[in-house]
């Protein structure tokens, strides 16, 4: 059994639309403790993120997400402010933003004491997966391999095309800020957990990360809780596409694990390999030709994904769940990103308004069980 939880940065915006502040300290009225996660403070002022509970099917994740952004909604209301939910804000400007940062946000202000402007600028949102494992799976393996198709949930993900007011050209222009940070971006392969740990150590000793600190890669394995963390993804404001990149990335690792206990452990690629695809995510979101390194080919997304699915989608419980799955995949290669649909709206928008009003109410879901298919159209 894989459990998983999630972690979404939200952006909070006025009545119009731009990011502000939220006050913390200004709990409005009393939140409806439901159990299922917490909201926490975030490096920049203007976000909230939502930290679910620990979960066991993605059933149970999506309705843990969908109650903590009610508790979001609830309290920047009480500020008279709004929540967004896309990987970047499209106008905003990071020199207007303030951030948590002094004597009562130790960790914050040495973050901006020693990345500087890379930290004050990188006001982004994203979303982090965590995947459970017990003791005995080989994570680090599992680890090597589920690399592969971090250029996927990418793709899947992408909704920040937009920046400053600008169309960048990119589906998603999110990492453009956030890989200026050292140590980020595609991990190596690792020949164990244990030579990880010890890398992550020597950097420790040498003042490069802070003691309780772990890094900020696509993927890592997490200092604390000790979770495969996929950090790759956008944040994305429809609970299915959500609970369709959590699925695929569950089965993938499901699927791993049972291929590695068999003896079946296929060659990792090299982060050369798995960058290049990356950049045709980032560029061409789900209209990119991806590179099949086993086969040295490039295929489209439809032909690429269907062998994906293929090859892991023997992890539903049933045939109804695999159903409602594929279908999710089926709309989502139709339908493509959100930044499609952002730039859709945007291209006869001369000021903004309506289209960050069209964002704002994209954020307000509902239940994965009551919302239609692709709601967020």
């Amino acid at each position: 059994m894989i459990t998983i939880g999630l972690e979404e940065e939200v952006q909070v915006v006025d009545a119009s639309g731009q990011l502000v502040p939220h006050d913390f300290s200004d709990g409005g009225p009393p939140a409806r403790d439901t159990g299922e996660g917490l909201l926490d403070k975030e490096i920049h002022r203007c976000a909230i993120e939502l930290k679910t509970r620990i979960c066991r099917s993605v059933g149970e994740l999506q309705t843990a997400l969908h109650a903590l952004r009610e508790q979001a909604r609830l309290r920047t209301a009480a500020q008279g402010q709004q929540i967004l939910v896309a990987g970047l804000h499209p106008t905003a400007m990071w020199q207007q933003q303030t951030r948590h940062e002094g004597v009562d946000y130790p960790h914050y202000t040495r973050l901006i004491d020693e990345y500087q402007d890379v930290a004050r600028s990188a006001f982004s949102f994203g979303m982090h997966l965590h995947l459970g494992f017990t003791v005995e799976v080989p994570k680090m393996a599992i680890m090597n391999r589920l690399r592969h198709v971090l250029p996927e949930v990418l793709a899947l993900s992408a909704s920040s095309p937009y920046f400053e007011g600008c169309d960048t050209g990119l589906q998603t222009w999110r990492h453009s800020l956030l890989d200026r940070y050292p140590r980020m971006g595609v991990p190596d392969v690792w020949n164990s957990e244990g030579d990880y740990q010890a890398h992550l150590q020597r950097l420790r000793q040498l003042g490069c990360v802070a003691q309780d600190q772990g890094l900020w890669q696509d993927l890592r394995l997490h200092h604390r809780y000790g979770t495969l963390e996929v950090r790759i993804m956008d944040s994305h404001p429809d609970l299915h596409r959500i609970g369709l990149i959590a699925t695929l990335l569950k089965w993938e690792a499901e699927t791993l694990a049972l291929e590695l206990a068999s003896g079946r452990q296929g060659t990792a690629w090299s982060r050369a390999c798995i960058e290049e695809n990356k950049w045709r995510a980032r560029r061409h979101g789900l209209q990119a030709q991806w590179i099949e390194w086993d086969r040295d080919e490039a295929c489209s997304s439809a032909e690429h994904f269907e062998r994906w699915w293929s090859r892991i989608a023997f992890r539903a419980a049933d045939s109804a769940e695999r159903n409602r799955w594929e279908r999710r995949l089926a709309d989502a290669l139709s339908e493509g990103s959100y930044a499609d649909a952002l730039r859709h709206r945007a291209q006869s928008d001369t000021d903004w308004r309506s289209t960050l009003q069209w964002m704002v109410a994209m954020s307000v879901d509902e239940p994965p069980a009551l919302q239609s298919a692709g709601g967020w159209r």
